[in-house]
Order: structure tokens, then C-alpha cells, then sequence
């Protein structure tokens, strides 16, 4: 070995491949490979560096080495993040490369074999160390294979092409096979043109080298499938590339559906051949049935200079047949030129995504194999195994046998399991268990239980489906360990009949039933129930002296023998007076020969009679001959009970017991005075119980026929409350007193707003409301609720939620006393609003929820909440289920069900005009609302009610709104900059006067952009409103400064029909529109604010609507004493429309701060001393829209 080597690099050329060996070679002379860096280990060397292929980044190297004392190399291992990865180019050009290099004695005395140890037995040793890590390779190898082949069991399904019929032309189609050598092979189709020869045959194929279009001899002679074809070998990857202006050559490696429909689209054609090469085309190629594949296992027998040896085996694919070549397409095609045929290949149970990874299955060692057998009889079940594997028995094509095991389940466990589990296995020939998310395959012991060879079992995963949803159809649900049951949450009511009957239902079903010997006698029988109501004598009654001695009486145990007390169920209320008889319900089973008490078993049958509708001849409840109520014993048993005789009175019961839960361990049952009520009417008249002089008192109460307790209005209030207002908060306080909701009804403007803010404060001051308040309102009123709020309640912590900021303000709900948001966010909020707790709710517009249906209502319904009220002037607008709706919110159950409360009284009332029923519902609904009408209070209003109804703006004509605002506040800035304020004011006008313009209508801006707007808030608000203060006998006055305005509501009025008379100070016979008014014959009278402000005298109009805010507010006042004023006989409502968050809001807020500056704007005062507006008037005037 030459000196300037310190191991013999020729050595190596006996270790290497040819290929890896030439190329390295080549690579180490372009100099591409890095310095390296040389390690010494404990007998060899480590080497590593950077090498320099084909991608853009270096590959990295790094080389295991063993050098023998005499510079042999004995062997090397390598690893490289190239594609081949292992014993690679790149790993010999970094060998020689480091051959070369120097290394110092003290490297090599290092790496040198240890002392004693002769080179032969230095060799032997890292051949063994060498063959173990190559052991460890292969298992590795297998065991990686295995899981690829895994992984693919779910891959696509090959599509099957259709067939085309065949038209020849001048196109001819090569079939070629591409690849070998470490690439797979392929079939590659090709287009060329030839043409016929005079002698037969076909004359030598000519390449296409431009791109086939019309205007080509050959193309324009092309048949449709010809033109088919190339149009499909052009959208598959090019395998070569011909033309540069040509996108997809017409030559192609076949891939996917595309690729098959090309081969059988030229097949077709009668043109397809194999490529002979050269001058001449190869034998003609006809599209030929799959072919199926062979599957067989090849011994490689270990090879001479091997390490070890070991024999390893390798799975390997063929045709079946004698001829023809297997291509590795995706999906596989053959092609046979023997017999003339192509096509694709019968895969059998393998999918294309498995194929490609059995196709590359490794050389297995036999060591590998056998500790793994188990997996590979498990991922190769359709396929031949190695011969060395022990041989499996298979267990398929059998149909399980599906066998439940039925026990009682603990009753720790019966809140989440349920009353009974069912464990579901599958019997397989004997072979039984549940295998969930094993596979179809699955290995199990034998039966015997012994050492022998275990057993593959083909699952049949039909069978065991229809099983699962046999018990499925029946209610039971699933674990993931085949335990079966109706969850604890739901109602276990199905059991007791199953089990009665022997669990009949499974059997029927298919399944093989074993039960626990806990559920032998797990129903009892009970016999001669009988129930009768007796009246008490009076001395039994409670003395008024003995009133609230707060004594509880003894628990009644469920199966007492005291032949005494025998089942009395004492129906008592709070109080029993002197000349009041009580009653005893008694009620008495027969149970093994003894007799026991019913009383602790009337929940469930409660529960279970009104899970059914009443019988509609006799309105008693459906129930089935038997109901099955809990024993109460030790072993959680349960007793079969007959319902006739009960049926009479359950429905009493149901009266009575409502959906509070009521402690039926006691001798007595004790209701709420709201419960008594009820029980008295469904117990029959004359029952005078004990606690129904308190009774009586809250009926009364709630009627009004007594006096409700004053609540003082809190001195924290900025407001004073008018009598009715008064009456309205004590009526609220009464509510939450009594844990009882209601709906405050009030005609609008009457003060439901203020009222229900006084509730609050109420709550607040006396230390309740220990969580916030909510209001759900319209977007509209939300700036109405928040502005009282603040005016009224200043102490009262408000928070807005809405937009998309609320985000941000959400997690600090509970440091506020009052919350506002929309009805629109509750189903897009959903589960914030359910985890939050509330002392109180209040539905403003409580109409919005009418259909019970709805997102909407069911949110709300939902809502965590103390206490519960509804806002709205028209609680019913269409029919009686509006009713239902809003009491469902306020107290769940008070109506009944939904189909309960049809039957009872929707029906009836409302198809056949029951006048019985509806003051039975009148009856029972008045107490909790409260509705008082403008004219009921009349003499206790003001001259005049004032509200002020803010209109949102939306969509097109919100963002005309903030475009004007921008141009504006561009434009008045550089006027402030360049005249300053006071020479600006024609500017600030006309910047003023068009947002509000828009604010009224955007027809009114004389901008291009404005007439594209069709939306108009206001409009749409007054459109809703004015019709229905028309339908109510209203005689309104509508007030604008913009007689363009008033041009276009006449517009709306004239499509709608609605009448009307116009005054501006244009109009002509003035007296005469007059008249016409005041005459009554017309309701609207439309007048501009600068012709009707002054001098008419209009007492007969009870309504005025002032559309835009004027900048005086004595102008406002002046327009609206034309109706206010000696003559006036009806209130007078005053209503002001201003568009929410815009600048007509803050026109409200610089009337009471700036008035005087205000009249002296548009006062015709010719000597002002001061400018129009502050530069901070402006900056609020031109803020953004819904800036606060």
C-alpha cells in the first residue's frame, strides 16, 4: 500500500457494487466532496463530510469504517439522506477522498485492534458485530414493511375505464416498457405518425415534434378518439420531452384513470403496437382482459462473503400465464407481446396503495421472520406466507353468533351505566371475544387453550355490524370494552319489561342470552292495588296555635307493616284551619302476602303518566296495563304495579306535583300556594286546606284585588316614578319576592324601561343582585337601554355587549350590575351565554322569542338565571302558542308541554271557539301580567310623553354614512386650517347638513353614490309605525325640515294607501288642508318644520313624530304644542326618530348643552359674537358611526 494512504483504498472495490463504485469515482474527481471530518472509535473509524450531488443542497455523509493492521479494509457501513441512502456514490467518493488524508500516531494507535488480539481475530470480531447490527437491519426492515403494507389497507380503488369504439386514421401508438435496473418498469404510450405501405405494414413512425393542431394534415384526418387520446397524453406528466411550446408531449408514462382510458382509447383504434425500436413498429397491441397476479415467496440462499449465513426469503409478483410483462403503473398494466395483448391487472383483494409496497418488500432472514410470524399471518392474510412460518390455522367464512351476557349493574355505577349492562362478544367456531379496531384479521389462541399454533380468524364485520345496530335500534349504546346499555341519563323504563319477559326481545332479535343470577326474581308482582280519598275529620286538623311548629314528620318507609298508617298520603298546605276538612290519599299494594305503602313509588308513575298525553275521551293519562316503580331494596329490584286504578287520580297528581320535585318519603305532601291553587280545582271544590287564608292572600295579590306591598323607590334613582310606574315596581318586587316570573305589558311610552331599571336598583340597593342583570333587546333600543341606564341609574354598573369588541369585554360580565346585548347574538355566543350565571333576564320586545322553535327562544330558555321577566306590548300577535312561548322563558312548566297546552287549550280555543277553556287560560295567565294602555292611565300622565326611537343604520347606507363622514371631516379640517373656525361655517354647514341628509334618506344627498342606495332606516321604521298608530284611531302629526323629505314619505304612503294631507310653505288653500285634518277626515297630516311651526292650533292630534332633530330644541318644542295645547283632550305622545350613533344623536346631546348656541345658528340673528361650533362640537359632531 503506497504511504500516502493510510488504509488501501483498492481494498474497497471488493466491497463495492459496480455502479456506486464507478460513479464515486467520477464524483471525487469533479471535487465535490467536502473535508472531511475522521473520527477514531474503538476498533475503527468514523468519517463524515458534505458531498455535493444533483439538488440544491449537499447531501450528508456519514461512513462507518473497520481497517485491518495491514490496511485492508474489512468492512464499511454508510448513511446519506439521498434517495438511495445506503452504500451509496456519494459514501465511496468520501472514502477516497479520505484515504488520502494524513492521520497522527495517536489517531491511529486509537483506532488500532487491541493488543493480544491477532487480525484474524480482530476481523472475526467486527464480523460478528457486523452481522449483528445487520440482523437487527433486517427485523427492523420487516417490521417497517409490515407497517407500510398496513398503512396502505385503505387506499384508492382502481377505477375501471370505459370502452370506445375504434376508428383508424394516421396516428399510430407505441407501447413501450421504460425503467429496470433500480427503477421499476413501466408501460409508456406514445404518439407517432406513419402511413400505410403499399406492401402491408406500416412505413417507418416519425416522432411528432410540433403540437398537433388543426390545420395538420394528420391531425385534421384524425378521428375523435385519436384526438381523445392525445388530448389525454397531454394532461399526464411528459416522460419526454419534445417541444418546448408543446405543454404535455405526446408521450407519456400511463398514470391513474387518464392513463388507463388513453391505453384502451388507442387499443381502440386498431393502431396501438409495441415499440420494436428502429424503422419498423413491433407486433399490434389489442386491449385483453386483466390478467390476475401470482404471488410466491423466493429463497435467496445466503451468499458466500456474507456475514451470515443465514437464508432470507422475498415475496415476489408475476402474471399468471407464460408470457407477458408486469408493469408497475399506477394502477398496474401488463403488456404481452406474444399474444397481442395489454391491459391492466386483476389485483385481487390487494388495493394499488398495498401493491406498491408489496412489490417492494425486502429479502427477509428467516430469524426475522419467525419472531414476527404472528404479524405477517395478520397483515398477509390473503396472501401465501413464508414457507419457514409455523403453520396458522384459519378460521374464515364463518357467520358469528352474536351472545349477550345480561347482569345488574352496581348501584355506584347506575348513574353513568345504567340499570343493566349488556356485554356483547361474537362466537367464531368457538373462538369468542370482541375485537374492536383490530382489523378484519385478528389472531386468537387456540381453543384448547394450549401451546399450539395459533389461529388467524377472518372477522366478518357485516355480521357483527347488524348486530351492534340491532342493539342500537333498541336504545343501548356502546363502550369501547363491548359493554351495551341505556345510558344513566336516560330513562331506564325499557328494562323492566325486557326482563319481565325472560329479555325475550334479544333473543327474538338473534342473539344467545345468559343472564347474571342477580337478575332471577328482579321484577316483582304486586296485586290488588286499590285507591280511595277519604275525607279527615277536622279535630285532626292543626290548631292556628300550632302554626309553623317547624316539626317534620317521620319518614314512611316504603314497605312499612304498620296496618295503621297503611299508605296515607296527606294532603296538606301550609295551614289547616279550624272549619277546613283535609284529605288523605291512600294508597295500598299486595307484595308477597303483605300489604306496603305506594306513596314513595308516585314519582316515578308521576313521571311516567306524563311522559304520555291524556286520553282524549276521559283526559285521564295513557298509561300501559303495568308500570314498573323501584323496590327499594338492597339488590335495586323493581315491582310491577297495575294503572287502572291509579289512572283516575294521576292525573289529579300531575296537577299537583307540576315539575317540582316533591320528597315522597314523607306521610304528608307539602306544595307551594301556586300548587294549591292548582290542586284545588283538579281535587274537586271544597277542599279547604291548611294554609289557605296565605293562599288566598297571593291570589289575591296577584289578581290586584288586594293591595301589593309599596316598594320605596331608592334614593340612588335620578327619576321619579309616576303611580302606575309606582304600581309597576312594586308588582316586579312582588314577583321576585314569590321566585315567580311575569310579563310586564305596558302600552309603549308608558315606562317599561324605567320601571324594570327601578327593579334593578332595587336589587341591587338590597344587596341580591350578587350576579349581573341581563337585557336582551333589539340593536335598535339597545342605545335607548344604555343612555337610560346612564340617565336614570348612574350607579349602576352597564355593559354593552355587541360587535366585534365584545369578545374583549366578555370575561368582565361579572363586574357590571347591568348587561345589554342582542336578541342576534345568542345563538352565535351559544355556549358563553349558557355558562353564565344571571340574577335576572329580561326579554325587552319579548315577541322576539313567540316561536318556541327557534335558536333564539331556545337559548334563552336555557339561560342560568334567579329570576325572569318579559317586556312587550303585544305578548300575542297570531295565535296562542306566543303565549306558551314567553311563559316557557318565565316558568318552565307553568302551561304544561307544548302538546299538552295544544290539546288542553290551542285546540279548543282556537278551531273550536271554547269560550270555557279560554277563561280557564285567562285565569290562569292574568295574575302574571301586567298591562296598563295609555288611556287607563291618562289622568295621571303628563300633557305629554316624549320618547325618542333610535334607528340603527345598516349596510349600504351605514357605509354612504362613514364615506360622507370621511370626505367631511377631510374637507371642515382644511378649512379650519387654512380660514379658521369662525370664517369656516359654511363649510361646517354643508358638511353637517349632508350626514344628515343621509341619516333622513340618501336621496336627499345630491351625490351620484346616494342615489345607488335603496336602503333607508328611518324610512323603513316610520313605515312600520305610522300603519299601525293609523289601525289603532291615532291622529298624527309628522314633522320635517326637509320638504324633499316629505316628498318622498308621500311616495311610501301612496304605495301603501295610507291617507294624508301636506302643509309646507309652498302649499296653496292652506285653511282648506287645515280643515281636512282637523275635520277628521284625514289621520296624517305631513308638515314641514319651518311652515307649521308657528301659528296652527291642531289639538286634535293626540301623535307627533318629529322625523329629523332640529338644532333648536325650542323649535322642536314650538312645532310640537300645535297639538299640546288648551283643547287637547288625550295624551299626547311625542315621538323623536334619530339615527343611532350618528350625528342626529349627538344633535340631542348639544340641545341641552349648547341650546343657545343652537337657536342662535338658524335664530336669523345678524350680529353673532361667536362662531357656530367649537372645534370639540366638531370633533363629537363628525365622529364615526356608533362611536360612543
Amino acid at each position: 500500500m503506497p504511504d500516502t494512504f493510510w488504509f488501501d483504498p483498492d481494498s474497497l472495490r471488493a466491497l463495492c457494487e459496480d455502479g456506486p463504485w464507478m460513479r464515486g469515482k467520477a464524483l471525487l474527481a469533479q471535487g465535490v466532496v467536502s473535508e472531511p471530518d475522521i473520527e477514531p472509535l474503538d476498533e475503527g473509524w468514523r468519517i463524515q463530510a458534505l458531498v455535493q450531488g444533483t439538488q440544491h443542497l449537499p447531501y450528508e455523509v456519514a461512513v462507518t469504517l473497520a481497517v485491518m493492521p495491514d490496511g485492508q479494509v474489512d468492512y464499511w457501513r454508510s448513511v446519506c439522506d439521498c434517495p438511495v441512502g445506503r452504500q451509496c456514490k456519494h459514501a465511496v467518493a468520501l472514502m477516497l477522498k479520505a484515504a488520502r488524508l494524513p492521520l497522527s500516531d495517536e489517531a491511529r494507535a486509537a483506532a488500532a485492534p487491541r493488543k493480544g488480539v491477532s487480525a484474524a481475530a480482530a476481523s472475526l470480531s467486527a464480523r460478528e458485530r457486523m452481522a449483528a447490527v445487520q440482523q437487527a437491519e433486517a427485523q427492523a426492515q420487516l417490521v417497517n414493511w409490515l407497517a407500510a403494507l398496513d398503512r396502505a389497507a385503505g387506499g384508492d380503488v382502481v377505477l375501471s375505464p370505459t370502452d370506445r369504439s375504434a376508428r383508424p386514421e394516421q396516428y399510430l401508438y407505441l407501447l413501450s416498457v421504460v425503467g429496470g435496473m433500480r427503477q421499476p418498469v413501466q408501460l409508456q404510450l406514445e404518439a407517432v405518425v406513419s402511413y400505410p405501405k403499399v406492401t402491408g405494414g406500416w412505413a417507418k413512425p416519425k416522432q411528432v415534434r410540433t403540437q398537433p393542431a388543426k390545420g395538420q394534415a394528420v391531425y385534421d384526418q384524425a378521428s375523435e378518439t385519436d384526438r381523445q387520446v392525445l388530448q389525454l397524453l397531454r394532461a399526464m406528466p411528459r416522460s419526454q420531452g419534445y417541444y418546448s411550446a408543446y405543454s404535455g408531449a405526446p408521450c407519456a408514462v400511463l398514470e391513474g384513470h387518464v392513463g388507463l382510458l388513453a391505453l384502451q382509447q388507442a387499443a381502440s383504434t386498431g393502431r396501438l403496437f409495441a415499440d420494436a425500436g428502429g424503422s419498423t413498429v413491433g407486433n399490434a397491441l389489442r386491449w385483453g382482459p386483466a390478467r390476475p397476479l401470482q404471488w410466491c415467496w423466493h429463497e435467496l440462499p445466503a451468499q458466500p462473503e456474507a456475514l451470515s449465513a443465514e437464508p432470507a426469503w422475498q415475496l415476489r409478483a408475476a402474471l399468471a400465464g407464460d408470457s407477458g410483462t408486469l408493469c408497475h403503473n399506477s394502477p398496474p398494466l401488463f403488456i404481452d407481446a406474444e399474444r397481442g395483448e395489454c391491459g391492466p391487472v386483476d389485483l385481487g383483494s390487494v388495493s394499488p396503495a398495498q401493491l406498491e409496497v408489496l412489490l417492494k418488500a425486502p429479502a427477509l432472514r428467516e430469524s426475522a421472520i419467525e419472531k414476527y410470524q404472528d404479524e405477517m399471518a395478520r397483515s398477509l392474510h390473503h396472501l401465501p406466507l413464508p414457507p419457514v412460518v409455523q403453520s396458522v390455522q384459519r378460521v374464515q367464512g364463518v357467520v358469528p353468533r352474536p351472545c349477550l351476557h345480561l347482569a345488574p349493574t352496581p348501584l355506584a355505577d347506575r348513574p353513568t351505566l345504567g340499570l343493566v349492562t349488556a356485554r356483547l362478544t361474537f362466537d367464531y367456531a368457538g373462538h369468542r371475544g370482541w375485537w374492536p379496531g383490530q382489523g378484519a384479521q385478528v389472531m386468537v389462541p387456540p381453543l384448547d387453550g394450549g401451546d399450539g399454533p395459533k389461529v388467524l380468524l377472518q372477522r366478518h364485520p357485516q355480521a357483527e355490524l347488524e348486530a351492534i345496530q340491532k342493539l342500537m335500534a333498541l336504545g343501548l349504546l356502546a363502550t369501547d370494552e363491548g359493554v351495551f346499555g341505556l345510558p344513566g341519563e336516560r330513562s331506564q323504563q325499557a328494562w323492566m319489561p325486557w326482563a319481565d319477559a325472560g329479555f325475550a326481545v334479544f333473543i327474538e332479535a338473534g342473539f344467545d342470552v345468559t343472564q347474571d343470577p342477580a337478575l332471577q326474581g328482579w321484577v316483582s308482582h304486586a296485586q290488588n292495588l286499590t285507591v280511595a280519598l277519604a275525607p279527615q275529620p277536622v279535630a285532626h286538623a292543626a290548631r292556628p296555635g300550632q302554626e309553623d311548629s317547624g316539626e317534620e314528620p317521620a319518614p314512611l318507609s316504603a314497605f312499612a307493616q304498620d296496618e295503621g298508617r297503611d299508605g296515607e298520603l296527606d294532603v296538606m298546605l301550609d295551614q289547616v284551619q279550624d272549619t277546613s276538612p283535609w284529605f288523605s290519599l291512600s294508597l295500598g299494594v299486595e307484595l308477597d302476602g303483605q300489604r306496603h305503602n305506594v306513596l314513595p313509588w308516585l314519582p316515578d308513575l308521576i313521571a311516567q303518566a306524563a311522559q304520555h298525553p291524556p286520553d282524549p275521551a276521559t283526559g285521564q293519562p295513557q298509561l300501559p296495563p303495568f308500570v314498573y316503580v323501584p323496590r327499594g331494596d338492597a339488590q335495586g329490584g323493581f315491582v310491577r304495579l297495575p294503572t287502572e286504578p291509579l289512572r283516575p287520580w294521576l292525573a289529579a297528581l300531575l296537577e299537583l306535583v307540576g315539575e317540582r320535585g316533591v320528597d315522597f318519603s314523607q306521610p304528608s305532601l307539602r306544595l307551594s300556594r301556586l300548587e294549591a291553587l292548582r290542586a284545588s280545582a283538579a281535587l274537586g271544590e271544597g277542599a279547604v286546606w291548611q294554609g289557605a287564608a296565605s293562599l288566598q292572600a297571593l291570589v289575591q295579590k296577584l289578581q290586584g284585588a288586594s293591595p301589593i306591598a309599596e316598594v320605596p323607590l331608592p334614593a340612588s334613582m335620578h327619576a321619579s316614578l309616576r303611580p302606575y310606574q309606582q304600581q309597576g315596581l312594586n308588582w316586579l318586587q312582588f314577583l321576585r319576592a314569590q321566585g315567580l316570573g311575569g310579563i310586564l305589558a305596558d302600552d309603549m311610552g308608558l315606562g317599561k324601561t324605567l320601571q324594570t331599571l327601578a327593579h334593578i336598583q332595587v336589587e341591587k340597593d338590597a344587596g341580591r343582585l350578587t350576579a349581573p342583570a341581563l337585557v336582551i333587546a333589539p340593536v335598535s333600543l339597545m342605545g335607548n337601554w344604555h343612555s337610560e341606564a346612564a340617565r336614570f341609574c348612574p350607579g349602576l354598573r352597564t355593559l354593552v355587549l355587541h360587535g366585534a369588541g365584545r369578545h374583549e369585554l366578555a370575561d368582565s360580565v361579572a363586574e357590571h350590575d347591568l348587561v345589554i346585548a342582542p336578541y342576534s347574538l345568542l345563538q352565535r355566543d351559544r355556549e358563553r351565554w349558557l355558562q353564565l350565571q344571571w340574577h335576572l333576564v329580561v326579554l325587552d320586545e319579548a315577541q322576539n322569542i313567540k316561536n318556541a322553535s327557534t335558536n333564539v327562544a331556545q337559548v334563552v330558555s336555557a339561560l342560568q338565571a334567579r329570576h325572569r321577566l318579559c317586556l312587550s306590548g303585544t305578548p300575542m300577535e297570531n295565535h296562542l302558542g306566543e303565549i306558551w312561548s314567553l311563559f316557557h322563558f318565565l316558568m318552565p312548566g307553568f302551561l304544561g308541554s307544548q302538546q299538552r297546552f295544544r290539546e288542553l287549550f290551542r285546540n279548543p280555543i282556537e278551531k273550536q271557539g271554547d269560550t270555557g277553556r279560554l277563561a280557564q287560560l285567562r285565569a290562569r295567565v292574568a295574575p302574571f301580567m301586567l298591562r296598563r294602555t295609555k288611556a287607563l292611565v291618562a289622568s295621571e300622565l303628563p300633557p305629554k310623553v316624549e320618547t325618542v326611537m333610535r334607528v340603527e343604520l345598516r349596510g349600504a347606507q351605514a357605509d354612504l354614512y362613514e364615506t360622507i363622514r370621511l370626505g367631511m371631516e377631510k374637507t371642515v379640517r382644511e378649512a379650519l386650517h387654512s380660514k379658521g373656525l369662525a370664517k369656516s361655517q359654511i363649510t361646517i354647514l354643508d358638511a353637517l347638513l349632508k350626514l344628515r341628509q343621509v341619516c333622513c334618506d340618501p336621496h336627499l344627498v345630491p351625490l351620484e353614490s346616494a342615489r345607488q342606495v335603496r336602503e333607508s332606516a328611518k324610512m323603513a321604521q316610520l313605515m312600520e309605525l305610522l300603519p299601525e298608530m293609523l289601525a289603532e284611531g291615532r291622529r298624527v302629526l309628522l314633522f320635517s325640515q326637509f320638504t324633499s323629505m316629505l316628498g318622498l314619505i308621500e311616495a311610501e304612503l301612496q304605495a301603501r294607501g295610507l291617507p294624508w294631507v301636506k302643509l309646507t310653505g309652498q302649499s296653496q288653500k292652506r285653511d282648506e288642508i287645515i280643515q281636512r285634518f282637523t275635520s277628521g277626515e284625514v289621520p296624517l297630516f305631513l308638515i314641514s318644520l319651518k311652515a307649521g311651526g308657528v301659528g296652527l292650533n291642531l289639538p286634535q292630534a293626540d301623535t307627533v313624530i318629529h322625523y329629523d332633530p332640529w338644532w333648536n330644541p325650542a323649535a322642536e318644542a314650538q312645532a310640537t304644542d300645535r297639538a299640546h295645547r288648551i283643547g287637547q283632550t288625550q295624551n299626547l305622545w311625542v315621538v323623536k326618530m334619530v339615527a343611532q350613533g350618528t350625528i342626529e344623536e349627538r344633535i340631542l346631546a348639544l340641545q341641552e348643552r349648547k341650546a343657545q348656541l343652537a337657536q342662535s345658528i338658524y335664530g336669523g340673528e345678524a350680529a353673532r359674537r361667536e362662531p357656530l361650533f367649537t372645534e370639540s362640537d366638531l370633533q363629537q359632531l363628525l365622529r364615526p358611526l356608533g362611536a360612543d
